[in-house]
């Protein structure tokens, strides 16, 4: 019970007894003082009467008319119970009586008051004889009728008496309590990672000092995380950039190119590119410095102005002359494209003291890759295309003829519009799980992917099938589906972790689909995740804090995916509210290797604060599992652990 309500009754148990003992008191006194009233009336009726009758005695005592007459005559003028007049030997001599009646009153009042009605009497004499004694009793009715009255009054103010005493008392202790819910609403936000500052101090002293000692604390904390946000993203800067261009360095090509390689779907698969600026050293001695360096600055520029179209792309530069284009999604046709509009930008912005230097130019390499390849295979590759380009002594970019057979299936749309079609109504959407385990072995979930299979039982990874996804509008209609055998999974005890796409959560109508979902399932308390990669969440945060949101309503959990510290504040992490992030394994051993720099040590403080589960990908042998667990991290996933299983 909350402390306004435990104050409200003690109050307002304590008013209505005051108010009601003053009422009670009230009516009693209002009863004694009728009770009187009437006892007073009777004596004066008794003894008036009495008088009249003591100077009216017939000399025959048994002729009673004239008596009749005069008791007859006040009995009848006046509101009387009885009058009886006895002789001395308590013979009645007259009677008159009424029975009692009151119409007006309610009967259980009239039980419920004790009414004591005097009896008055007065003895009646014949000269010195005693003639006999004369009661009279005044009738109760009318005492009832104006006690009823009082006890209706009475009820009317003390209703109004207490309606206005509690309201009063309802608005006093919301204003007084008022900060001790801004207390309480701090308290809580903390608990969900957010930080609030009350404004308004409280006139209360013992409040007001409760208040200011929060807002101290949560400034504390708020600082806290702030600095230690702040120290990673000031080591992800030296590690991860390269200083002259604020591009990506070659840690950074490798964590990105390992961790695309890793997401079995369709950015699993893409182009590469490595440029390598010709006669670098010799160039810069005869141009110098300044004039070197401000090309690059603006080669910098150029590569990620001409590869915005393709999402998740990666951009660095591996060393002074070697940059590279990291273009998941992304076949020979596309990167063609891209990759002529980089030369033909980069060739207008060339400085005359550059364009004069002949054996200064650009080489470049490409090759295909998808989750298959090896990490140095496919640098092996590129560097083979890159000599071949460099042969040619002059601009130039060779791709590599390498194809992948899978992507190359030869079916028009309507045909692939037919497979997947069919694949959605006939369970050929599947989901390949592969467990993310603590290191005593248990599972903390298992991450679906999709695959698709086809009427003959092939079984095709997201790579292939993807782009035409894409191009046929389907992707929404698959994610529905991916949705539902999530949950019927999770029904069956399975704790699942699934990709969700920024397209979809896009979709308002998909929204209003999922929630209605939920609420379907919400009695079942489900295990399932939801998980989106760091660059989409970054690019379309909005949408996926309102997205957070609507699963954190129904007790699912919001995880990232590919995690890597972008120029972004983390500060997005408190709006997300994400149970876990994942990242590439290098990202952590990285991180740890810098060990002066407390790098890791701060990361760790900002996800315990945050209640955020760290979890390692990728992670391929033994040896990166145990140096992961003297780091210590507890949750892994990759081929080591669990390979993918359909």
């Amino acid at each position: 019970m909350t402390l306004f309500k435990q104050i409200a009754i003690i109050f307002s148990m304590f008013i209505i007894l005051i108010i009601g003992s003053v009422m009670y008191l009230n009516f009693n006194s209002a009863n004694q003082f009728i009770q009187n009233q009437l006892y007073t009336t009777s004596e004066d009726t008794a003894t008036s009467l009495g008088l009249s009758i003591s100077m009216n005695i017939p000399k025959d005592t048994k002729d009673l008319s004239t008596i009749e007459t005069m008791i007859n005559a006040i009995f009848d003028r006046g509101y009387y119970e009885s009058i009886v007049l006895k002789d001395m030997n308590g013979n009645v001599l007259v009677k008159n009586k009424n029975l009692l009646k009151v119409k007006s009153v309610p009967n259980w009042f009239i039980n419920s008051v004790d009414l004591q009605i005097p009896t008055a009497q007065t003895q009646i004499s014949a000269g010195w004889i005693p003639y006999g004694v004369l009661s009279v009793k005044l009738h109760s009715g009318h005492a009832y009728m104006q006690l009823w009255n009082i006890f209706t009054e009475i009820l009317e103010t003390f209703a109004i008496l207490v309606s206005i005493v509690l309201l009063m008392l309802y608005f006093v202790l919301k204003f007084i309590l008022k900060s001790l819910q801004g207390v309480e609403q701090q308290a809580m936000a903390i608990t969900n990672n957010d930080f609030i500052i009350q404004e308004k101090i409280p006139f209360t002293t013992e409040f007001k000092n409760v208040v200011i000692g929060m807002n101290k604390m949560v400034a504390k904390v708020k600082d806290i995380f702030e600095h230690e946000a702040l120290i990673v993203q000031k080591y992800n800067d030296l590690l991860y950039n390269d200083q002259d261009t604020g591009m990506g360095n070659r840690k950074f090509f490798s964590l990105r190119l390992s961790s695309l390689l890793d997401q079995q779907d369709a950015k699993s698969s893409g182009t590469i590119i490595i440029f390598v600026l010709n006669n670098f050293g010799e160039t810069k001695k005869i141009v110098g410095y300044k004039t070197l360096s401000s090309y690059i600055n603006r080669l910098a520029e150029l590569f990620y102005e001409t590869t915005s179209s393709i999402e998740e792309r990666v951009v660095t530069r591996l060393k002074d002359s070697e940059f590279s284009m990291i273009l998941p999604e992304a076949d020979y046709e596309k990167t063609k494209k891209i990759v002529y509009d980089f030369l033909e930008k980069t060739e207008a912005a060339l400085p005359d003291e550059l364009r004069k230097i002949s054996n200064f130019y650009i080489s470049g390499g490409a090759t295909y890759f998808n989750e298959r390849d090896k990490q140095k295979d496919i640098l092996a590759r590129a560097d083979f295309a890159l000599s071949t380009a460099k042969m040619k002594s002059e601009t130039n970019v060779h791709f590599h003829e390498i194809k992948n057979d899978e992507s190359l299936m030869q079916l028009g749309k309507e045909e692939w519009h037919k497979l997947i079609t069919t694949a959605i109504k006939e369970d050929g959407i599947k989901l390949a799980l592969q467990a993310v385990k603590d290191i005593s072995g248990k599972i903390y979930h298992q991450e679906a992917y999709l695959r698709m299979s086809d009427t003959t039982g092939t079984i095709y990874p997201a790579r292939v099938f993807m782009p035409m996804l894409n191009s046929l509008r389907l992707t929404d209609e698959v994610d529905k589906k991916v949705i539902s055998i999530a949950l019927k999974l999770a029904d069956k005890g399975t704790t699942i972790a699934i990709n969700i796409a920024t397209s979809f959560i896009k979709n308002s109508e998909n929204m209003y689909w999922l929630e209605n979902i939920f609420k379907k399932s919400s009695a079942l308390n489900l295990h399932v995740s939801f998980e989106s990669s760091n660059y989409a969440i970054i690019h379309n945060i909005e949408n996926y804090i309102n997205f957070s949101k609507l699963i954190h309503k129904y007790n699912y959990q919001f995880g990232i995916d590919n995690f890597n510290i972008t120029d972004i504040s983390l500060n997005y992490l408190q709006d997300l509210k994400p149970a876990y992030i994942k990242a590439n394994k290098s990202f952590y051993i990285d991180m740890h290797n810098q060990g002066k720099n407390n790098s890791y040590e701060s990361f760790n403080i900002l996800t315990k604060s945050l209640d955020i589960k760290i979890i390692a990908t990728a992670v391929e042998n033994k040896n990166e599992s145990d140096y992961l667990k003297e780091i210590p991290i507890n949750l892994m996933q990759g081929a080591f652990i669990e390979e993918p299983i359909l």
